[in-house]
């Protein structure tokens, strides 16, 4: 058995597929209020009638080749990210950054070199 991928159910699924469209770098695919990223294994969803509560309740951990280039990508190009610190070596020995998504779910790039493309 494999985990297929992660929905994300958000009261806002177009402004929340936005965010991901830059953070991923890929155009979703759309099906009514439903947004699949297949690279990333992702969709964002809004069933109807969700409220989201910024509780921060999910955390989503990318793999990436360059962490300081994401860093730099995603400062230019959502300047009001919120990221508070540049990326840097975790005790467990992960480089990494992390930020919140618009909902306030937790999103990491963790830097791997053998990543495959």
């Amino acid at each position: 058995m494999k985990l297929c991928g992660v929905c994300i159910l958000t009261d806002n699924a177009p402004r929340l597929a936005s965010f991901y469209e830059i953070v991923l770098k890929e155009s979703p695919v759309v099906d009514g209020q439903h947004y699949g990223f297949d690279s990333a294994q992702l969709a964002v969803y809004n069933p109807g009638n969700v409220n989201v509560v910024n509780d921060k309740n999910m955390s989503l951990m990318f793999y990436v080749h360059d962490v300081l280039a994401e860093y730099d990508r995603l400062m230019k190009g959502i300047p009001d990210i919120g990221i508070t610190s540049p990326p840097k070596c975790r005790p467990w020995g992960a480089y990494s950054f992390w930020f919140l998504d618009p909902d306030g779910n937790t999103v990491s790039f963790i830097e791997k070199k053998d990543l495959e493309s």
